[in-house]
């Protein structure tokens, strides 16, 4: 493994930490507000809104932990699910000035071409 990407390895487990620590800490209205617009049971907000950030935690801890092809599968799995909710049921994030969706695109990418550099299959 280079150093560089083990720097993309950092800055990927940055991400998915900030992802699980910031809106729950910070931003738990306006998060919870954007999970009531999705075609979903009213009452499954909260936990679902508390499991995306959960998962967005262990992303960020196995990414420093435990880095493997399977783990950047998942996590391309789940930046596509994401990105496809915020598409269908929250389409000015298309427009949004800080591109929410558009940066999604260069994440796919780092974690596809990580897991085609990962030397393990676990």
């Amino acid at each position: 493994m280079t150093p560089s990407t083990r720097n993309i390895e950092y800055a990927l487990a940055a991400l998915w930490l900030w992802s699980g620590l910031q809106p729950p800490l910070s931003a738990w209205d306006a998060s919870v507000a954007m999970l009531q617009r999705l075609p979903l049971p009213a009452d499954w907000t909260a936990p679902l809104f508390l499991a995306a950030c959960g998962l967005d935690l262990v992303f960020g801890l196995l990414t420093l932990g435990r880095p493997c092809r399977a783990l950047w599968r998942a996590q391309a799995a789940v930046v596509a699910g994401y990105s496809l909710t915020l598409a269908l049921w929250l389409p000015e994030n298309w427009l949004h000035p800080f591109a929410p969706l558009v940066k999604n695109l260069p994440i796919l990418a780092m974690l596809l071409w990580l897991g085609a550099r990962r030397e393990t299959s676990a």
